[in-house]
């Protein structure tokens, strides 16, 4: 499972893009938000890229904050959030 860290923006989303990518490559279909705290809009690039790589990905315990985000991007369809890790 790819944890997201506290906190995803323009300054570190490249590196947390990177990192998540390359647990995708280890089958990786899961990411946890729990820890997920501050954010801005990055936080959507670096799922879209992860989407990319992995189309069955799925967010759990995902803040409400990233399921508006989604929402407002139009992307809610697209990208799987859930709010608690038992899906």
């Amino acid at each position: 499972m790819i944890t997201l860290p506290a906190k995803v923006n323009h300054q570190n989303a490249l590196m947390v893009r990177d990192d998540g990518l390359s647990q995708i490559q280890k089958s990786e279909d899961m990411v946890d938000a729990s820890s997920l705290q501050e954010f801005d809009s990055s936080i959507i690039a670096v799922i879209l890229a992860w989407l990319r790589a992995q189309p069955n990905l799925k967010m759990v315990n995902s803040p409400e904050k990233l399921q508006v985000l989604s929402k407002v991007y139009g992307l809610d369809g697209l990208i799987q959030i859930h709010q608690q890790k038992n899906i």
